[in-house]
């Protein structure tokens, strides 16, 4: 059976019912198979994959006074949700006395004057905002790695990257007596600007707590003649050994693992020793060679410098 097309104004992207009568559409093709039901009163062409995606599809239906909030702001903001909180229900802030309440959404009632900006469409709390509504679920280590992901270069979008310490610090102070900010405010005794993946925050939190130094972050290291090395993704200068997690992409895409081949030659020409890491090394029994092979080599170290 041959459908008629969808009038121009609604056919890319989810509207409501409403928006497709208004637009020109008859009830009979608005109840057409071959349309999305995303929410009750939503209708949608196409697909609408990823956290962006997902929220465009209730943006239609939302209040004058409500907003993305709490962990689906963080994804939208490209932040790093905690893996077994992923594709949860949509979080819905607002500010009057109705709390959103359908199937796959979690309300949220905030105050007036609650920090929200426009970003892919739709409205939702600014990144550090959304830090602190999601606090009360996060455990120490997301919030590490959320502070990480502020703190550094991990989002792609300018406005949630790079922000001071300072900053947060100042975030988590105002923000006192909230539910969950007692973990934020421990979370900042370990967040570190410059990182750049999620594996490099647990990475450095698996040396750290081991009692081993801290390395520094993405630091670019030179030889003696002072010609650049790389940028490792953890290293110790002082005793010349870097760190490099390898994810999946560094062994299929075989430009990233030529680019690593010459890069970790020029650095053991120099006298470091580069150790590579996959996501296997940070646990168990893995993890547990790997910080002996850390202490060894610090040791030794120590032992030629004549300071063990």
């Amino acid at each position: 059976m041959h459908r008629s097309a969808l009038p121009p104004s609604i056919e890319s992207g989810p509207f409501t019912y409403r928006q497709g009568l208004d637009a020109g559409a008859t009830r009979s093709r608005l109840r057409a198979r071959d349309l999305r039901v995303p929410h009750h009163g939503v209708r949608s062409a196409v697909e609408s994959p990823g956290a962006v995606g997902r929220a465009r599809e209730l943006w239609p239906v939302l209040a004058d006074d409500e907003f993305f909030a709490h962990l689906t702001a963080l994804e939208l903001w490209g932040l790093p949700v905690p893996r077994h909180l992923e594709n949860g229900p949509l979080h819905v802030g607002g500010t009057s006395t109705r709390q959103r309440r359908r199937p796959g959404i979690r309300g949220h009632r905030y105050a007036d004057g609650t920090p929200v900006t426009v970003f892919h469409g739709v409205r939702l709390s600014t990144p550090l905002e959304a830090w602190l509504q999601a606090a009360p679920v996060l455990g120490l280590d997301d919030a590490i790695r959320l502070g990480d992901a502020l703190a550094g270069r991990w989002s792609p979008w300018t406005v949630a990257r790079e922000v001071e310490i300072e900053r947060l610090a100042r975030t988590v102070e105002r923000a006192r007596r909230r539910p969950g900010v007692a973990t934020l405010r421990r979370a900042l005794e370990l967040v570190r600007p410059g990182v750049e993946s999620p594996k490099e925050t647990e990475l450095r939190l698996l040396i750290v707590r081991a009692g081993l130094p801290e390395p520094e972050v993405n630091v670019r290291r030179f030889d003696a003649g002072g010609s650049p090395l790389g940028r490792p993704d953890l290293s110790y200068g002082w005793c010349r050994l870097a760190f490099e997690y390898q994810g999946d992409h560094h062994r299929t895409d075989r430009a990233t693992w030529r680019l690593d081949l010459s890069r970790r030659e020029r650095f053991e020409d120099a006298g470091w020793r580069v150790v590579l890491v996959s996501d296997d090394d940070l646990h168990g029994v893995a993890a547990s060679a790997l910080l002996a092979r850390i202490r060894r080599h610090v040791a030794a170290h120590r032992r030629r410098a004549g300071t063990l």
